[in-house]
């Protein structure tokens, strides 16, 4: 009887052991799980990577640049996530929106990430920032971006 208390009481509470943890800034381990698992992520593997981005990651050089190019990358496998995870509220849309608008590398397809932000399925509002976020990227570049 008393194992059977014993694991009864570790099944209950080990949702609270294993709660989930609170977002780590500019953590490059999650910048990497994302870029590992791009042809198939998850609304937690978005999740935790969106939360990372801070203004603070600017000084962390591989972080930023990383994390960057992922974040491009993600818009453009899953948007309809990327945009889900973003209506929740949880993230810095701020600093997001800054990053899309500064992409670090040239071969990042503005044309492609539009198109695909813009099939994706978010209010209008929310999906239009971050639409016009993509096209500013653009104009910084000397690029047309086709709507």
């Amino acid at each position: 009887m008393r194992i059977f208390i014993t694991i009864f009481l570790f099944f209950f509470f080990q949702q609270f052991i294993v709660a989930e943890s609170p977002c780590t800034k500019c953590d490059i381990e999650k910048v990497k799980i994302a870029s590992e698992h791009l042809d198939s992520l998850s609304i937690q593997i978005i999740r935790d990577f969106l939360c990372t981005f801070d203004s603070t990651c600017a000084i962390n050089a591989e972080y930023s640049g990383w994390s960057n190019e992922t974040l491009f990358a993600v818009m453009q496998k899953a948007p309809t996530l990327f945009f889900q995870i973003i209506q929740e509220g949880n993230v810095n849309s701020k600093q997001l929106i800054n990053e899309i608008e500064s992409p670090v590398n040239d071969l990042i397809d503005l044309q492609k990430t539009y198109d695909e932000l813009k099939a994706g399925i978010a209010e209008t509002e929310i999906k239009s920032m971050y639409l016009e976020a993509v096209i500013f990227a653009g104009k910084k570049s000397n690029l047309k971006i086709f709507r």
